[in-house]
């Protein structure tokens, strides 16, 4: 009856500590914003896309030009941020950046569409 009791223990104590590991894990809120935002440039041509969506204030900066950012929505299903940002002609648009993983999920790229393109950037200190 004790041996019975003592391995009941031990499965119970092992069953809890796996159930609370898979909770743990999936529930860690991934900051997909904190994760997008810094420095980037394109895969083909030049220039330098700085993203910061981490904090106050928000704004993006695409070859020089700043943009006051407001994120929209944030879909972690699809690894995608929407950002509404006012363009230097006055008008209002909402941008896409998605983030893409690698197949060993170490590093990403993001797809960044804007004015009717998709641009496709790494990190600066990826490159």
């Amino acid at each position: 009856m004790r041996r019975s009791l003592n391995t009941q223990h031990v499965i119970f104590t092992v069953v809890s500590l796996i159930l609370f590991s898979i909770v743990i894990g999936c529930g860690s809120n991934v900051d997909l914003a904190t994760q997008i935002s810094g420095k980037w440039k394109p895969v083909q041509g030049e220039g330098i896309v700085d993203i910061n969506l981490a904090k106050e204030p928000k704004s993006m900066t695409i070859d020089g030009h700043a943009f006051n950012a407001v994120v929209e929505n944030i879909d972690k299903g699809s690894n995608t941020v929407q950002v509404r940002v006012e363009t230097e002609a006055g008008k209002t648009e909402v941008w896409s950046i998605h983030q893409v993983w690698n197949d060993n999920g170490s590093t990403f790229k993001l797809n960044l569409r804007h004015n009717g393109t998709t641009e496709t950037l790494v990190s600066v200190g990826h490159s």
